[in-house]
């Protein structure tokens, strides 16, 4: 078989955490390779738009992306604040995409798209390298250190890992979703309407001075609840096929935009027929909440659909079992850990597996994540980032989102290039210099030395911001 290259660093998954990971790891000198089975660069904070974080961004390279995307005003640099806590503000996903491009271009980091990894090249339980599925056939790259950015964990699995799915009593995982973006909206009607109807909202972030003009609210305007509108709609015979009682709506870059998470498809996202069904029913939601929108909210009378987001949101999948397995204790409890490599204070943001509802609580000032959690027991040669960390089925509604998967990607790639120039066992990497690089980076570790993530990364905010 061909071989396409040999590297220091291969990392598999182009998402936030792998493209964090890559820029990292390049940065620390080493030959990386990026590889992404789409043509999408970001994952769901660019093809996804995600463009709202759950919880700070602790420093690093994303917080560095995001500081370019606001020089290129299209990010809210404000901290902004929610019912279940602290957040970094809005961005526009495909100014985005364009830092990401500079930032992998200035770090020399050498991709690959729409490659799949289809196998791994093992010695004994040792990860020399995968095999990829190309437009001119299968190929070898060999690594002497890789990170396993998929989000479904899908080189674990191949290497032999051990891994978890969804809930212990059943195995059924949360399901699948597609944001939907929405112009022409008149959002000052639609802010009337929403505090006409606050008892109605759960959630309402609103700019410290209101305004009649839509530029007013971009970047800012956040929005969730309108299921008392969904069940009179349901009583007056609208057909709301859509398994979620709520919406949220995000106000875009772009004057009268609104970024909508309502669709949701349950089924097991590993299933090919499923996510083949996921992206078709998916459409017919969207299509049903535009209509709802239009019919029963003020300000979408004269809106205009415009896309269903071409990357479509997986919430959970496969979690590695790593050496240490993070807990809804840990997480609710604020744990610190000696080899912690991010403060984390997203929320536990949960949808229920089979049902209507989802949850977003908070975890107070926030918790560790430990190195241990992207060492794949039993596997030498590899770490995990992103959503497939080693956690337990409500400590993962929490790390699936942005801020974990940004941090724990930086980990992976500080920790691989680290291992791949001095040789060091991935089993048991070095920290003190892991965490130092991340200290230099900005990140707050979430050791026991460490303080309220908000206060250390934001001393200015007085997170008045939300409502």
């Amino acid at each position: 078989m061909e071989v396409f290259g040999s590297y220091d660093v291969v990392i598999a998954g182009a998402g936030v955490s792998g493209t964090v990971a890559a820029i990292r790891a390049a940065r620390q000198g080493a030959k990386t390779l990026l590889i992404e089975g789409s043509g999408v660069i970001g994952g769901l904070v660019t093809g996804g738009r995600l463009t709202k974080p759950s919880g700070v961004i602790n420093g690093g390279v994303f917080a560095e992306l995001l500081a370019r995307c606001a020089d290129y005003g299209a990010a809210d640099r404000s901290l902004r604040s929610s019912y279940w806590g602290a957040y970094t503000g809005s961005f526009d996903a495909e100014t985005l995409q364009r830092v990401i491009l500079e930032a992998i271009d200035e770090a020399g980091v050498e991709v690959l798209l729409r490659a799949q990894i289809v196998g791994t090249v093992m010695e004994d339980r040792t990860l020399r390298g995968v095999e990829i599925q190309t437009k001119s056939g299968r190929k070898l790259v060999f690594a002497k250190v890789s990170v396993d950015a998929s989000g479904d964990g899908d080189v674990a699995a191949l290497a032999g890992a051990e891994f978890m799915t969804g809930r212990s009593a059943d195995g059924l995982t949360q399901p699948m979703t597609s944001y939907m973006r929405i112009l022409n909206v008149d959002i000052p009607a639609l802010v009337r309407d929403c505090l006409e109807h606050r008892s109605d909202l759960r959630e309402l972030t609103l700019p410290e001075e209101g305004g009649e003009r839509n530029e007013d609210y971009a970047m800012i305007l956040v929005a969730t609840g309108f299921a008392e509108r969904i069940e009179q709609a349901k009583c007056e015979g609208f057909s709301w096929i859509i398994p979620r009682n709520d919406i949220t709506l995000k106000a875009g870059l772009i004057p009268g935009e609104l970024n909508v998470n309502v669709t949701r498809f349950h089924g097991n996202a590993l299933d090919e027929r499923v996510l083949s069904r996921a992206e078709i029913e998916i459409r017919r939601q969207a299509y049903c909440a535009f209509d709802f929108l239009r019919q029963y909210v003020k300000g979408f009378e004269r809106s205009v659909f415009l896309e269903v987001a071409p990357k479509l949101g997986v919430r959970e999948t496969r979690r590695i079992r790593g050496q240490y397995v993070l807990t809804e204790d840990d997480v609710r409890g604020g744990a610190r850990f000696r080899d912690a490599i991010g403060l984390c204070n997203a929320p536990i943001s949960y949808h229920d597996p089979d049902g209507e509802k989802a949850v977003m609580q908070s975890v107070g000032p926030g918790y560790g994540i430990p190195l241990r959690c992207l060492i794949p027991l039993g596997i030498e040669g590899l770490f995990v980032a992103g959503r497939c960390i080693s956690v337990d089925e409500i400590a993962f509604a929490s790390t699936r989102n942005v801020p974990a998967c940004a941090s724990t990607g930086e980990a992976a790639g500080a920790a691989a290039s680290l291992c791949a120039a001095t040789g060091s066992s991935t089993s048991a990497p070095p920290i003190a210099p892991v965490q130092q690089t991340l200290q230099q980076a900005g990140v707050v570790l979430g050791t026991a030395e460490d303080g309220d993530l908000e206060r250390i990364l934001h001393p200015e905010s007085e997170n008045k911001t939300g409502s």
